[in-house]
């Protein structure tokens, strides 16, 4: 184990918000904790948006039929959701489709996409700012496209009006999702047409923005969220606090639903049936149904059929995909670590590997997300696939967190060997020629040649174990509710911290979980096994040494259990110093 402060770290725990702050590159922290409106960029800074007002308002005042496509992740379907139900608050019988692909995790206008021929005006909220060849055949067909997008611009589209604040230098925040572009366009409609709807859907661009992993540490994108989760009145997005409440602990904040509720939704955009993810966005733009469902016999109580709304449903629906999602993931990530084995050279900076007829499209991404961690280096997942008559590979890229690679995307570039990287900078959809999988591995060696891997932990602070209390703990649990991307959870490194052997506990089903306190302070390290020496030491009977000196890396917080609130340290990792054993008996000294 390895441990360094934050680069410009102080160590210094007089202000310990502010230094935890400032080591996330938050300077004006005071601020940050009381953001306001005046943070907030006008709409008018973002490129081409009054041209998207003025074909809007051409096609929606005439009624001709508009067509929504709902992008294949939990921006895509709140950023169309937002947009869907706003058209439909001007007017309730307004003509207005929504485009669902036919495949998951789709994007922007791949070939899965149907558009009517009776559509006039497409909006492509969150995707296909960069599908120019797709929009010219749209543009020849005599359709009208708005993109309201985020993602990077690749090729100019002039078969399109491109909002995106990528293209746009005036809107210097780059970390908004999909969502919050058509929450500005709205503004903008709100303007031109005297409504004040836009910020009815506040609630939906939180979400967006946090399933999208958007950098919380601008001020803009914070500050929306804030007043988002500050306004939930969607009703499927309450279903879904409500269905999570237990492993929310009641606390609505920016952690726990990127934790608790954006996989669930996440795994049955990815995996789930056509009807399932219909069914989905129907919930978030809050078109009422109630089904009958046969709930499961328990000892105690027999199966009944009871009335379940949509909303209700969709959250279960969600949750059993994400069982699904990880139980067919856990058995991938098994057969792709055999063929890594046999198959990859260790030394390559990158794992590439072909995942073909083993890992399904809809778990591409959650896959090569779970080999990248549990090799500590960034990888590349392929499927071949048939397009334009041709087989080809595609499939997922992603980079590990705290990865010295700080944008694998731009590498993947560098290298002019892929017919597509789009995406977030590290995680990305990726296609490759196959006759190409050897030029790349050897350039992606050659580019990272001096790139080292290494687990190392970035702590806030190195503490002896005096200096761990249960003020600076309570202190480091005010942060709890503004923990999200950009903004991690606190790390500290403990050095030198004794602890007694009788005092230790194995708690658990499996006694598994290692526990004790020192200085009222709970630490706790869960799932160990043969192995971790900690545990072993424990464990050994025959073992006479009474005590042992460790230095810990760990994330303290409050844990609240019936009233009660305890600091703890949950322990990551750690390394032992030595072992202490008590003298004789016939010495005076107790060690």
């Amino acid at each position: 184990m390895k441990y360094r402060l934050y680069e410009n770290a102080t160590n210094d725990t007089s202000n310990i918000i502010k230094e935890i702050l400032n080591n996330r590159g938050i300077s004006d922290y005071k601020t940050y904790l009381n953001l306001t409106d005046d943070v907030e960029i006008h709409y008018s800074n973002l490129e081409e948006i009054k041209s998207a007002v003025d074909v809007f308002s051409i096609h929606f005042d005439n009624k001709n039929i508009i067509g929504i496509l709902v992008d294949c992740d939990v921006d895509g379907y709140t950023s169309a959701s937002i947009m869907y139900k706003y058209i439909k608050l001007m007017d309730a019988d307004y003509p207005v489709k929504y485009i669902l692909h036919s495949k998951p995790k789709a994007h922007g206008l791949s070939e899965d996409v149907i558009i009517d021929d009776d559509i006039k005006l497409l909006i492509i909220p969150d995707a296909a700012s960069n599908d120019v060849e797709q929009c010219k055949e749209l543009k020849n067909k005599g359709i009208d496209i708005i993109i309201l997008d985020h993602h990077e611009i690749e090729k100019e589209n002039p078969y399109a009006i491109v909002v995106n604040n990528m293209k746009s230098d005036k809107y210097y925040n780059k970390n908004l999702s999909g969502v919050g572009i058509v929450y500005k366009f709205l503004q903008a409609l709100d303007d031109y047409y005297w409504n004040e709807y836009a910020d009815k859907f506040i609630d939906l661009v939180a979400l967006g923005n946090i399933g999208d992993m958007m950098d919380i540490r601008s001020f803009e994108t914070k500050y929306l969220i804030n007043k988002g989760l500050s306004n939930i009145k969607n009703k499927c997005f309450n279903a879904f606090i409500k269905a999570q409440e237990y492993s929310m602990n009641g606390k609505i904040n920016i952690h726990n639903i990127q934790w608790y509720i954006v996989p669930v939704l996440n795994a049955l955009i990815r995996i789930g049936s056509y009807e399932e993810r219909e069914l989905l966005f129907k919930a978030f733009i809050e078109q009422d149904e109630f089904f009958e469902y046969k709930t499961r016999a328990t000892k105690d109580k027999p199966s009944e059929v009871i009335k379940e709304s949509i909303y209700e449903r969709s959250a279960r629906l969600c949750k059993n995909a994400k069982s699904r999602q990880d139980n067919a993931r856990e058995k991938t990530t098994t057969i792709i670590m055999d063929k890594i084995e046999k198959e990859c050279n260790k030394k390559d900076k990158i794992i590439i590997v072909d995942g073909t007829d083993v890992v399904d499209d809809g778990l591409i991404g959650v896959t090569a997300m779970k080999i990248a961690d549990l090799y500590n280096k960034p990888c590349i997942l392929l499927n071949k696939r048939i397009e334009n008559n041709k087989i080809i590979y595609s499939g997922s890229a992603r980079n590990t967190n705290n990865s010295p690679i700080t944008s694998l995307k731009d590498i993947i570039n560098t290298t002019k060997l892929f017919d597509l990287a789009q995406g977030h900078n590290n995680a990305f959809g990726i296609k490759l020629k196959i006759t190409k999988v050897n030029d790349v591995k050897e350039k992606l060696n050659e580019l990272l040649k001096d790139v080292i891997y290494e687990n190392t932990y970035v702590v806030d602070f190195v503490l002896n174990q005096d200096e761990i209390t249960t003020y600076l703990i309570n202190e480091i649990n005010k942060l709890e509710s503004i923990i999200g991307q950009g903004i991690d959870e606190c790390r500290v490194a403990i050095e030198n911290l004794i602890i007694n052997k009788e005092d230790i506990q194995l708690l658990g089903k499996e006694s598994n979980t290692i526990t004790f306190v020192k200085n009222d302070i709970k630490y706790i390290q869960f799932k160990c096994r043969q192995g971790n020496l900690l545990f072993d030491w424990i464990n050994d009977t025959w073992d006479e040494n009474d005590a042992v000196e460790i230095n810990l890396v760990g994330k303290p917080s409050v844990n609240e259990y019936g009233g009660i609130k305890m600091p703890q340290i949950m322990i990551d990792d750690f390394n032992i110093i030595r072992f202490i054993k008590s003298y004789n008996e016939d010495e005076d000294s107790i060690w």
